[in-house]
Order: C-alpha cells, then sequence, then structure tokens
C-alpha cells in the first residue's frame, strides 16, 4: 500500500478493548464507505469480554498493527503494587489479570509483532505518541512539544494516533495530527459519572497525489450485545461493567 503514489482510501482505527460487536461494526462500515487498506493502532484486547477474538479479528486483516500500552501491559506481568490513582483501580487491575490469563501462547506471540509505529512516506501511525504508548497527544498539547516530537520522529505530513479514545483534528504549519478516537471504548461524562457509549469511531483517510483528507465515522451498534457478552464471559466485577454501557 502506497498513499503517497496512487488514490487510496485507509481505515485508520484502534482502541478496541476486546470489543468485538463493535470492531465488526466498525469493519462492517469501512468495507461498505470503499475503504481499501487498514492500520490499527493497537489497545486491541485488554479490557472487554473478549480479548482472544478481538486479536484473531485483527490479525486476520493483515494489515500493520501498532502496540498500544494495554497491548504491552498484556505481556508484562501484573503489579498491583502499582498506584494510578483512578477510580475503583483495584477492579479495574483485577479485570486486566483475567484478561492476561484468556490469552494463549500464540495470542501473546501475536501480540508480540505489534510495531512500535508505522511509517510511511506522508503518514505517521502511533499510539500514545512516537516517543511513548502512554502520551497523550490533545488539542492541549504545547505546540513546542510536538514540534519536538516531529524533529526526531519525522517530516510526515500526516500523524495519527490513539489512546486517549478522544477523536481529533488538530493541524499545525505543514502538517497534520489526527486521533480517530476509539472502536471499542468510547466513553464520554453524563451527568455525574462517565459512562462507555456502544459507538464505534475511527477515521477514514482519503489519499491523492495532492494529499490527505481525513472523515471520522461513528458507527451505533446494539449495545445489549455487549451487556451479555460481559455477563456471561467470567470477567471480574461483570455486573458493574455491563451496567457502564449505554447506547449511542
Amino acid at each position: 500500500m502506497e498513499p503517497y503514489s496512487v488514490a487510496v482510501r485507509l481505515a485508520v482505527f484502534g482502541d478496541i478493548h476486546g470489543n468485538p460487536p463493535a470492531l465488526r461494526a466498525a469493519l462492517a462500515d469501512m468495507r461498505a464507505q470503499g475503504a481499501e487498506a487498514f492500520v490499527c493502532l493497537g489497545d486491541v484486547a485488554l479490557g472487554g469480554a473478549w480479548p482472544r477474538e478481538c486479536v484473531a479479528e485483527v490479525a486476520a486483516l493483515g494489515c500493520p498493527v501498532v502496540r498500544g500500552n494495554a497491548d504491552r501491559a498484556m505481556l508484562e506481568p501484573s503489579d498491583s503494587s502499582t498506584s494510578r490513582d483512578v477510580p475503583h483501580e483495584w477492579a479495574v487491575q483485577e479485570v486486566g489479570t483475567w484478561s492476561r490469563e484468556q490469552l494463549t501462547d500464540g495470542d501473546r506471540d501475536m501480540l508480540r509483532t505489534y510495531l512500535p509505529t508505522s511509517r510511511l512516506p506522508r503518514l505517521l501511525c502511533f499510539h500514545g505518541s512516537p516517543e511513548r504508548d502512554d502520551e497523550e497527544l490533545t488539542a492541549e498539547t504545547p505546540a513546542e512539544r510536538l514540534w519536538e516530537l516531529r524533529a526526531s520522529h519525522g517530516r510526515q505530513p500526516t500523524w495519527v494516533g490513539g489512546h486517549t479514545h478522544k477523536p481529533l483534528l488538530r493541524t499545525l504549519d505543514g502538517w497534520t495530527l489526527l486521533n480517530p478516537g476509539s472502536v471499542g471504548l468510547p466513553f464520554e461524562r453524563r451527568s455525574k459519572w462517565y459512562v462507555n457509549v456502544s459507538r464505534a469511531e475511527y477515521l477514514l483517510l482519503d489519499w491523492t497525489l495532492r494529499g490527505s483528507q481525513p472523515t471520522f465515522r461513528a458507527v451505533p451498534y446494539d449495545v445489549e450485545e455487549v451487556r451479555r457478552g460481559i455477563l456471561a464471559s467470567g470477567i471480574p466485577h461483570a455486573d458493574w461493567l455491563a451496567a457502564e454501557w449505554v447506547s449511542a
């Protein structure tokens, strides 16, 4: 796939987090929209009720896959002594341990093939940033930091990263920073609480000889399929996890 030499429609997606109903809805929409090639930005399996299924479905695409911080965590021993100061941290750690335990050796070997970055002459893809898989690049990131990263990691005119679970289009002098949002775990604040919304987010990039044009997509799907899958999976704290899901 050479997006710099011929017209092509590229689908970029990530942050699936073990949610194949969302992944299948996104992939069906990508194909309906005429996507010709794919790049996955990582965080494929951790945290959802179907970690193995998501590893397999992404592998079946045969596309470049960037390693996210959650993919890295799936290959590392659980460290219950590490405090991240997040709500329900003990429950989150137990869910992470369960997710790791679902993977086979073959699944782990597949995660080890994920790339730190995916590079093309006019496109750089990564998870958090090209330097750290857990760095957040947002609309508020100082321009000085972005220029520092660009000086160290490449002059491609289009950069696409994930990790924040929030869509982003940020234009700087001569280049564009994008984030497709999250396929499997888009969250938003409703009233006093954060909820997960059954809305699979991804990005289409139309490449021509003149450059690229981004289109953000958000595909609704059946929230009850996710809730049923969580409750039937054996994942710890299933009632709590299922209750966090709401319709798009």
